[in-house]
């Protein structure tokens, strides 16, 4: 049997790598033949770069990667149905370096059946193989040349924007010459910047209004706390010294209330002595 490599040999893949694993192996085998140390000439790099990117355009897209697998299937059960092992079993996956160009063709198994002993089931097998396997070609065959369409499109989608942009600006500008259109637009870009320069200065006038009106409150806001400082204190002091006063009072009373005890005291013993001399004198 003789075995081509798959789209995930051109990889360096196995078919259940992840649409991740795919996207980072095309992008390290891509940087590694165009800056890489790999011994090809540049046609044969160029060669293998446009076979990598084949492969990951087919297996980066679901429903293209599904075709792949399904055709690939069919022809590993055909190549089984006609007696000779699968391709995963043919012989190991070469490394991404060594692997020769793929072109527009997909890789496809090729078979040779021996006519001798051929069943119909073998008979059908092949048939079905066979279609399956030349819808694959024709499936991939036109997605890959879809996809240099695309590629090459780049300057032709350039060239038609161009076209809109300069249709757009005869619609707006009319008849007049590219001299005039040139001046018009520069005259508004000059426009546009002035716009521009007076809404910066209405901008910093509007900043610098908001700081100076934040400063006085902060100003109004810091004296009207002084303010209520300064009350709260007198107040404190007012109180303080009525506390005093009334303190005062209360000593001088208590003062004076010890002194009538004292007076009368000294009266009381003044009037027993008194007593007493009048007792003796009448004696």
């Amino acid at each position: 049997m003789n075995a081509t490599a798959t789209l995930y040999d051109v990889l360096g893949l196995p078919p259940t790598a992840s649409e991740g694993d795919i996207h980072a192996a095309h992008m390290r085998l891509v940087r590694h033949y165009q800056n890489g140390i790999h011994g090809l000439s540049g046609a044969e790099a160029d060669q293998r770069i446009q076979a990598i990117k084949g492969a990951w355009w087919t297996l980066s897209d679901p429903g293209r990667r599904l075709a792949y697998d399904t055709g690939l299937a069919a022809a590993q059960a055909l190549a089984t149905a006609a007696g000779q092992p699968p391709a995963s079993e043919a012989s190991p996956a070469a490394p991404a370096a060594e692997l020769p160009p793929l072109g527009v063709l997909p890789p496809v198994i090729e078979v040779e059946l021996k006519s001798a002993k051929r069943s119909p089931l073998r008979i059908m097998l092949g048939v079905i193989g066979s279609l399956m396997i030349v819808g694959l070609i024709l499936q991939i065959f036109f997605s890959v040349f879809a996809f240099r369409q695309v590629a090459g499109s780049g300057d032709a989608a350039l060239e038609a924007q161009q076209r809109l942009i300069d249709a757009e600006r005869r619609q707006t500008y009319g008849d007049l010459t590219d001299k005039e259109i040139a001046e018009l637009e520069h005259n508004s870009v000059l426009q546009r910047e002035e716009n521009r320069a007076l809404e910066e200065d209405r901008r910093k006038e509007q900043a610098k209004k908001q700081e100076e009106y934040a400063r006085e409150r902060a100003l109004r806001e810091r004296k009207n706390y002084a303010d209520q400082v300064s009350n709260e204190l007198r107040m404190q002091e007012a109180m303080d010294k009525q506390k005093a006063n009334w303190e005062r009072q209360q000593q001088e009373a208590q003062a004076r209330r010890e002194q009538a005890e004292e007076d009368a005291r000294i009266q009381q013993r003044l009037a027993r002595e008194r007593e007493q001399w009048r007792r003796e004198l009448q004696r």
